[in-house]
């Protein structure tokens, strides 16, 4: 007979609810709806959802990253220990960057922001890249997801280039 018992799905459930990544999906689709009922005001669609997928990602790389890994003691070898600090720490603090930027260009509206923005995203997938050549040969169980995270950068320099929106609202001041 079999066990028809819903205990191990709740224990699965509750298991991912306190999983920041799992929060963070979700958080992520709140953002979307979000968006998609600002998307009349100049703030508002695809240019809402960048900035809430900032904040979130930057949220959520504070709340899972292992910061102790970043403390030499934690590594038997120094070779990885540097690559390990050398290929992470520059996306961490590029994210901040980019939160910053992001930030100004909602307060003051001025096109210099989205400049700097740009080269911002150009600078992380660039780093990414590099990061990625880091772990084929020194951390490959980190290979799928860094690929992933180049979507990030590529997406949104693309967006931040090509939009109506950023330019109506950041050059013209037109929305």
């Amino acid at each position: 007979m079999p066990d028809h018992s819903i205990g191990p799905v709740l224990t699965l459930l509750a298991a991912q609810i306190t999983d920041p990544q799992f929060n963070g999906g979700g958080l992520a689709l709140v953002g979307a709806m979000v968006a998609a009922i600002r998307r009349k005001h100049a703030i508002g669609g695809w240019l809402f959802y960048f900035f809430c997928q900032v904040l979130l990602g930057l949220g959520l790389i504070f709340a899972t990253t292992q910061w102790k890994l970043y403390l030499p003691r934690a590594w038997s070898e120094p070779g990885a220990y540097v690559l390990y600090t050398l290929s992470n720490m520059p996306r961490v603090v590029l994210l901040l960057e980019i939160a910053v930027v992001s930030m100004a260009l909602v307060r003051t509206r001025e096109w210099r922001w989205v400049s700097g923005l740009r080269y911002a995203l150009i600078t992380y997938a660039f780093v990414t890249v590099v990061k990625l050549l880091v772990d084929i040969f020194h951390f490959p169980e980190a290979v799928t997801r860094d690929t992933l995270s180049l979507a990030f950068p590529l997406v949104w320099v693309v967006y931040f280039q090509v939009s109506i929106r950023v330019r109506r609202v950041f050059l013209e001041k037109s929305w």
